[in-house]
């Protein structure tokens, strides 16, 4: 039987185990629901250590899965299963950090379980409750918290302070994604709406020509919106920025972009109001400009090479390590 059915199988059964240690807790049970799932060089890793790691996310499967059981246990076998190995990969990196010689001082762990519980928990009341109920002691959550501060540590040595991304690497990204980037038709765009008054219809239409006739002859646009604009845009004059087609409904859509830049519209009636529009600018359809974008592909790109450093470094820890499973 390959390992990761009898894996799976073995976690399955301890599932089972927590039901009936509930109904009539043992020592046996106890030290069951505890076993030892897999050693890296002489250290441990329980059943206790991966439940540390997958019990908040195993609460949100059981509210999403709890009605079929079937599909329920295969999400928990995967989430344990990807659990056990974080845990080995976060052992063998313990592991090195303590045959280098490093040591941790206390007050920093101190100081990130404080940190933690003021986040997760917003006080130790509620984190003692929140343990009881998932079966986890204190002593345990904070070793889990140490482990932690070291994977960081050692990590951010071995890995991320060697992620190096070229300029040349960004700008071939960009080449390479080009859609990715496209940006779509847009116009730059400034808005009047009035909306029509109960019990007179034309209203609104009357004086939005009358406005329309001061602009025409030289009234700042901008300028007519601060005052006369039924909508979010007043205190910035009408201006919707750079729209494009999706932004706007259908019908206004296709008057506003059969506009030339620098032109205003007719009066345009409509059941709910009237609108003028005036077209500050136009951009046809194009890619993002590098510049806009280096940001992102950087982050990109720096995530992708931190991963590939991160599987390359954890694979070299895991061929010179004595790794067993049970």
């Amino acid at each position: 039987m390959p390992f990761t059915t009898l894996l799976l199988r073995k976690l399955s059964l301890l599932v089972i185990s927590v039901a009936i240690t509930i109904a009539k807790p043992t020592s046996a049970a106890s030290e069951l629901l505890n076993a030892v799932v897999a050693m890296v060089y002489e250290t441990p890793i329980t059943v206790d250590d991966i439940k540390i790691q997958t019990a908040p996310l195993e609460e949100e499967l059981f509210r999403q899965f709890g009605h079929d059981p079937v599909a329920l246990q295969q999400k928990v076998n995967e989430v344990r299963q990807n659990a056990l190995e974080t845990l080995i990969d976060r052992q063998l990196i313990i592991n090195e950090f303590e045959s280098e010689g490093y040591s941790l001082p206390e007050s920093v762990i101190d100081e990130q379980v404080k940190d933690r519980v003021r986040r997760q928990f917003g006080d130790h009341l509620t984190l003692t409750k929140t343990l009881q109920a998932r079966g986890i002691t204190y002593e345990t959550f904070r070793k889990s918290i140490r482990q932690q501060v070291i994977v960081d540590a050692l990590t951010a040595r071995n890995v991320n302070s060697v992620v190096l991304v070229s300029p040349f690497e960004i700008e071939r990204y960009y080449q390479e994604n080009i859609d990715k980037y496209q940006q779509e038709e847009r116009i730059r765009l400034r808005m009047i709406f009035l909306r029509h008054q109960p019990g007179d219809d034309q209203a609104s239409e009357r004086l939005l020509q009358e406005i329309r006739s001061k602009i025409q002859s030289g009234a700042s646009f901008a300028d007519m919106a601060s005052v006369y604009h039924n909508g979010s845009q007043r205190s910035n004059g009408g201006d919707w920025g750079w729209v494009e087609r999706s932004v706007l409904r259908e019908d206004l859509a296709e008057i506003a972009f059969s506009l030339k830049p620098k032109t205003v519209s007719e009066v345009i009636r409509k059941d709910e109001g009237c609108y003028l529009m005036h077209i500050d600018g136009h951009r046809a359809a194009e890619p993002q400009p590098l510049a806009e974008v280096r940001q992102d592909i950087e982050k990109t790109l720096r995530a992708e090479e931190r991963n590939r450093l991160q599987k390359q470094w954890i694979s070299t820890l895991r061929k010179k390590a004595f790794v067993r499973y049970y």
